[in-house]
C-alpha cells in the first residue's frame, strides 16, 4: 500500500539529520558553510538540526571557524560500539589543546587487525596542514609512525601475532616484515627512545612523531604530531614536540580509565 504524503513528510527530519551525519563523517570537521555545500540544506535547517544533534550528544561544536564534528557517541547508533572506543573521545580536548600551542595536525588511531585506523584528526583545526584527509583510513604497521609506535609497545605476544599476519600478507607495504632483523632492531630502538617516526616516503613532505598511549602493558591507541620536515630534523622535532605528547598520552589514558569506569 503507498504511503501517504504526511508519512513521506514525516520523515524528512530524519534522512536530513542522517544527511548530516554522513556529512560529518567524511569530513572530520566542518563548517556550516560547508555543510551546506555538501547537503543542499538551507543554513538555518542545518543550524536547527546541529543543535537538536548536539543536544543529544551526538555532534560537538568545535570553534566558530573550524564548525563541528561527531561525537563518540554516535558509536550507539551501530553494533559495533565497544567501550574502548572511548579513547577517541577522552583523546579530544588533548588533541585540540596540543594543536592550539604547537599548531601542527595531531591524529590518534587504534588497530584495525593488522593495520592502524585513523579515528580523530586534529587536520581542520590547523594553519599547516598538508597531509589529505586521513580519517577513518587504514595505515601500515610497518610505515606510519602511528603503527610503528603500536608495534613496539603493545605487549609480546600481541606484537608476535602481528608480525605473524603482516609476514604471510602479500601486500606490498607490508613487505617489509618479512625481515625479521630489520623489524626486530627497529621496533627496539623505538622501545628505546619511546617514540616512532614515519617511514621516509617519496612525495611526502611531512613527517610523523608518534607515542603510544598506555593502559598498563597495553597500548590503546597511539597519537602522533605531522610536521613539515624541511621546517625541521627529527631531534629539533622530539625535542619541541616529545615531552608535551607523552603529556599529553598520559593524560588520555588517566581520562579514558575515568570514562570507562563510568560506562561500567
Amino acid at each position: 500500500m503507498p504511503r501517504s504524503q504526511p508519512d513521506i513528510e514525516g520523515v524528512q527530519p530524519v534522512l536530513r539529520s542522517l544527511a548530516v551525519l554522513e556529512a560529518l563523517n567524511a569530513a572530520g570537521t566542518a563548517t556550516l558553510t560547508r555543510l551546506h555545500a555538501e547537503t543542499g540544506l538551507p543554513k538555518p535547517t542545518l543550524v536547527r538540526l546541529l543543535d537538536t544533534m548536539i543536544a543529544g550528544g551526538y555532534v560537538r561544536r568545535v570553534s566558530r571557524t573550524a564548525g563541528y564534528t561527531l561525537t563518540e557517541r554516535v558509536l550507539r547508533l551501530s553494533s559495533g560500539f565497544r567501550h574502548g572506543d572511548l579513547v577517541v573521545e577522552a583523546a579530544r580536548p588533548f588533541l585540540s589543546a596540543l594543536t592550539a600551542e604547537h599548531k601542527w595536525p595531531v591524529a590518534l588511531a587504534t588497530l584495525d587487525r593488522d593495520a592502524m585506523l585513523v579515528r580523530m584528526s586534529t587536520r581542520q583545526e590547523s594553519p599547516f596542514s598538508t597531509d589529505p584527509d586521513w580519517l577513518n583510513r587504514r595505515l601500515s604497521m610497518l610505515l606510519s609512525a602511528l603503527g610503528r609506535a603500536y608495534l613496539a609497545f603493545c605487549p609480546d605476544e600481541e606484537r608476535r601475532l602481528l608480525l605473524a599476519m603482516l609476514r604471510s600478507s602479500k601486500a606490498a607495504i607490508n613487505a617489509q616484515a618479512r625481515d625479521e632483523k630489520y623489524v626486530s632492531s627497529m621496533l627496539a630502538g623505538i622501545r628505546k627512545r619511546g617514540y616512532a617516526t614515519t617511514a621516509p616516503m617519496r612525495g611526502d613532505a611531512s613527517m610523523g612523531l608518534a607515542v603510544a598511549i598506555m593502559e598498563g602493558e597495553k597500548a590503546a591507541a597511539c597519537i602522533t604530531m605531522r610536521y613539515i620536515g624541511s621546517t625541521m630534523n627529527e631531534a629539533e622535532a622530539v625535542k619541541r614536540y616529545l615531552a608535551p605528547m607523552r603529556q599529553a598520552a598520559a593524560a588520555i589514558a588517566a581520562a579514558h580509565e575515568r570514562m570507562t569506569v563510568n560506562a561500567a
